[in-house]
């Protein structure tokens, strides 16, 4: 009924989705979690007062901003912005506690944080978070002098340290970029030059996106050769004003609404950017979608048949369950490649996507590294297991909006990253009940 709130679709306990043929409309994109994470990491060290515009509202930004405040950061919300008064890279320390919830993001910038705040600092979160091992990180703070213990190399952790010395650390990140990233960004408060050496990874895409950030707020870091990053000592964070981007992985869960159901969305907010998962609008071009980008936005649509692909997901492993999905509505193969680093998300993502395709009636074989989904097969309705994975729950959403009968259990993981993910669906045309 016009006029009435709209319905509280994350706290129920399952959600069907209802099609209603191709989907048509405009919307803005959440801003980016991994910007505001970053930001407000950035901005915590800096010292004075810094002003973010936009930031991303989700469960892993509100975690991220608790455990700075505990770590001495002045955070308020004025006016619409986000007010940041640093700590001049002295964060505090004696004992404190900080709950990331079931922010990875927190939990493993914030250990590295812990390396400058000269005492104990100790960091847990919720029980899934507590099954994610970070031992990698853990030693490379061990190599930088801080006495760490932990469960196993899994939270809950306990890091005490003297400050950073600075020189040569060897991380490494084939389970997270963001334990390269963790390092770099309290690489300015170090004292000395520090040497990150990130080992493991395929792709350095969010690595780099990092160190874009950092520059732009004073830091002085330079990639010696690919995955040695040098970080200057003498340049630390200047306090400044920054507005926050779209998420491209959350647009590319809307714009999987569009090719699903052979409709036209424009993200009006979605521009060129150096997020890596910006780059999912060449698969689904590949998949027989096409797009756009303009002033308006970029604008994703489907017209013809959607066909399967051969793609290394590397650089964007995030998007696994997002062309997974898309290719068991497809005609013939598609091949996954190049995401084992995806069995260390929120879920083991590749079994997961398996799984609830083949609960679905999807032919899928499982890879070490990835998935090959055989397209052509009829589905028919199921519930869905999200495994408390908000990427799960939005990527299966574009079944639902052409599967009669899908229904997503958990929908409230969403939260993680995009609140408004269902009423944005639900304002788009598909049926949410």
């Amino acid at each position: 009924m016009t006029g009435s709130a709209p319905p509280d679709w994350l706290s129920r306990a399952v959600l069907e989705l209802v099609p209603a043929g191709p989907v048509q409309g405009t919307l803005d994109a959440p801003s980016s979690k991994s910007l505001t994470n970053r930001l407000l990491v950035i901005a915590a060290l800096a010292e004075g007062k810094s002003v973010l515009s936009g930031l991303l509202e989700s469960d892993d930004t509100v975690a991220m901003t608790s455990g700075l405040r505990a770590l001495g950061a002045r955070i308020e919300d004025v006016g619409g912005d986000t007010e940041v008064t640093g700590t001049s890279g002295r964060p505090v320390a004696g004992g404190t506690e900080v709950d990331a919830g079931l922010s990875g993001t927190t939990l493993r910038f914030l250990a590295a944080v812990a390396l400058l705040a000269k005492g104990t600092v100790v960091l847990d979160g919720s029980e899934p978070l507590r099954r994610r091992p970070i031992a990698p990180l853990l030693d490379a703070l061990a190599a930088a002098g801080a006495e760490v213990s932990s469960d196993g190399g899994r939270p809950p952790l306990r890091i005490s340290s003297r400050g950073l010395a600075g020189g040569r650390l060897r991380v490494d990140a084939s389970a997270s970029s963001q334990f390269a990233t963790g390092l770099l960004l309290v690489g300015p408060y170090a004292d000395d030059d520090l040497i990150v050496e990130v080992v493991g990874l395929r792709e350095l895409g969010y690595v780099r996106l990092t160190v874009a950030t950092m520059a732009r707020w004073g830091a002085s870091v330079g990639e010696e050769a690919p995955g040695r990053f040098r970080v200057s000592a003498r340049d630390r964070y200047v306090s400044r004003a920054e507005s926050v981007e779209h998420d491209a992985s959350a647009a590319a869960h809307l714009y999987a609404l569009a090719v699903a159901t052979r409709g036209s969305i424009t993200v009006a907010n979605a521009f060129e950017t150096a997020q890596p998962d910006g780059g999912l609008v060449e698969v689904l071009a590949a998949m027989g979608a096409s797009f756009s980008r303009g002033p308006g936005g970029t604008t994703v649509e489907r017209r013809g048949e959607l066909t399967g692909v051969d793609v290394d997901l590397a650089a964007m492993p995030d998007q696994v369950p997002t062309v997974a999905a898309l290719a068991a509505l497809a005609r013939g193969d598609t091949v996954i490649r190049g995401v084992e680093i995806a069995r260390g998300h929120e879920s083991d993502r590749i079994t997961a996507v398996a799984t609830e395709l083949g609960r679905l009636g999807a032919r899928v074989e499982e890879a070490p590294d990835g998935l090959v989904v055989h397209g052509g097969a009829p589905l028919h309705a199921g519930r869905i297991d999200t495994h408390h994975d908000h990427r799960i729950a939005m990527a299966f959403t574009a079944i639902g909006a052409v599967v009669p009968g899908v229904e997503l259990s958990d929908p409230g993981c969403v939260a993680k990253t995009y609140p408004g993910f269902f009423d944005d669906v639900a304002r788009l045309g598909v049926g949410v009940r």
